[in-house]
C-alpha cells in the first residue's frame, strides 16, 4: 500500500504539504499542488480517512434510523438523505428499527456508538416524552417526518393534517359526498393527522364522516385488501375511497377487481405518498404526493448543520405540503 511518505518523497515535498493538498488545497501553491496531485494519481495513493477523521474528531458520517428496508416509502427518504450528504462530503449509515419502539431506541444508540456525527431518526413508535429526553441528550439528532412541538427546530416533516384535508377537498371538488377511508394504524401519528385533516376537510363542506365507512389498515397491500372488503361488507354506499397510502390503495383496487367493481366508474380511489406503485397500477392511481426525497434531503442537511456546529440555515425548509397527482382512479360525478 502506498504511503503518504512515498508520495512526499516522489513529489519532493514534506508529508505535511501532502496532507495540506488533500485536506486544505487552497493553502498550497498551484504548482506544488499540481505536482503532488500528479504523484498521488500516478502512485494510486488513498488517504487514510479513518486516521484523518480521528484527528479531526469527526467521522464525517450521519446515521439514519428507518422503519424497514423493504418499503419504498422509507427508501425514497433514505435516498434523499444520502444524496444531500454526499454533496457535502459526508457518508450515510442506516439501520432498521423493525417497526418497534425498542428497535428505534437500539438503532439510534447503535449509530451513536458507531461515532456518527449526527442521526436522522424516523420514529413511529417511541412516545413523545421519551423522544424529547433522547433529543435533549443527543443535540445533533433530527426527527424525520414527525413533528415534536418541544423540538420543532429539529423536525423535518410533511404536514399530514394539510395532506388529509387536501384529499377531502379534492374528492369533494369531484362531486363525491359519500366517501370512505382506509387509515393507517391509528397508533401512528401520520394516520391520526391524516384522518384529522380529512375530517376537517369534509366538515368544511358540511359532510360528516360516517364511522362505518372508516376502516383501519396496516400500510400494506394485504391490509388494504382486507379493509376494503370490510367496507364493502357494511353494505353502506360510497362513491369514493381515500387510502392513507398507495400500497393500501393497491390492495383496495385488488378487492374491487375480485368483486367485479369497476374503478373508477363505480368507486373512485385516492391514494397517498406517490410511490412507484401508483403509476404502475391499472388504472393508474390518483394520489396525494408527499415529497419524500426532498424531506429526506432536508433532514440530512439539518443533521449535518447541527453536527458541524453551523448556525441553522434560516432558508432550510423543514415543513412540507402535499399535492394532488391526478391520474385515472378518480372521476368527476358532479351532476
Amino acid at each position: 500500500m502506498v504511503t503518504i511518505l512515498q508520495v512526499s518523497r516522489q513529489a519532493g515535498v514534506s508529508t505535511a504539504t501532502v496532507s495540506r493538498v488533500i485536506n486544505n488545497p487552497e493553502v498550497v501553491g498551484v504548482r506544488t499542488r499540481e505536482r503532488v496531485l500528479e504523484v498521488i494519481e500516478r502512485l494510486g495513493y488513498r488517504p487514510n480517512l479513518v486516521a484523518r477523521d480521528l484527528a479531526s474528531r469527526s467521522s464525517r458520517t450521519i446515521g439514519v434510523v428507518i422503519n424497514n428496508f423493504a418499503s419504498v416509502y422509507y427508501g425514497f427518504m433514505l435516498e434523499g438523505v444520502e444524496m444531500a450528504l454526499r454533496n457535502v462530503g459526508y457518508k450515510t449509515i442506516a439501520e432498521s428499527s423493525q417497526a418497534t419502539s425498542e428497535g428505534e431506541r437500539q438503532a439510534w444508540f447503535s449509530l451513536l456508538d458507531r461515532q456518527c456525527d449526527g442521526v436522522v431518526v424516523h420514529a413511529d413508535n417511541l412516545e413523545d416524552d421519551e423522544l424529547a429526553v433522547l433529543l435533549d441528550r443527543q443535540p445533533t439528532s433530527v426527527l424525520l417526518n414527525r413533528y415534536l412541538k418541544s423540538h420543532a427546530d429539529r423536525c423535518v416533516y410533511l404536514d399530514n393534517v394539510q395532506g388529509g384535508r387536501l384529499a377531502a377537498e379534492y374528492l369533494i371538488s369531484k362531486g363525491h359526498h359519500q366517501i370512505a377511508t382506509i387509515t393507517g394504524p391509528m397508533k401512528f401519528y401520520q394516520a391520526k393527522d391524516r384522518l384529522k385533516g380529512f375530517t376537517q376537510g369534509l366538515a368544511q363542506a358540511s359532510i360528516t364522516l360516517d364511522a362505518d365507512l372508516v376502516a383501519e389498515g396496516d400500510f400494506h397491500e394485504a391490509g388494504g385488501e382486507a379493509a376494503m372488503a370490510h367496507l364493502l361488507d357494511t353494505q353502506k354506499p360510497f362513491t369514493a375511497l381515500f387510502c392513507h397510502n398507495d400500497e393500501m390503495a393497491a390492495g383496495a383496487m385488488e378487492t374491487c377487481r375480485r368483486r367485479c367493481i369497476r374503478v373508477p366508474e363505480e368507486i373512485s380511489i385516492l391514494g397517498f405518498d406517490d410511490v412507484n406503485v401508483a403509476s404502475h397500477l391499472t388504472p393508474k392511481l390518483t394520489t396525494v404526493r408527499q415529497p419524500l426525497r426532498e424531506i429526506g434531503a432536508a433532514a440530512g442537511i439539518l443533521a449535518h448543520s447541527l453536527a458541524t456546529g453551523q448556525v441553522a440555515n434560516s432558508g432550510l425548509k423543514t415543513v412540507f405540503d402535499a399535492e394532488i397527482v391526478e391520474r385515472a382512479t378518480v372521476v368527476d360525478v358532479t351532476p
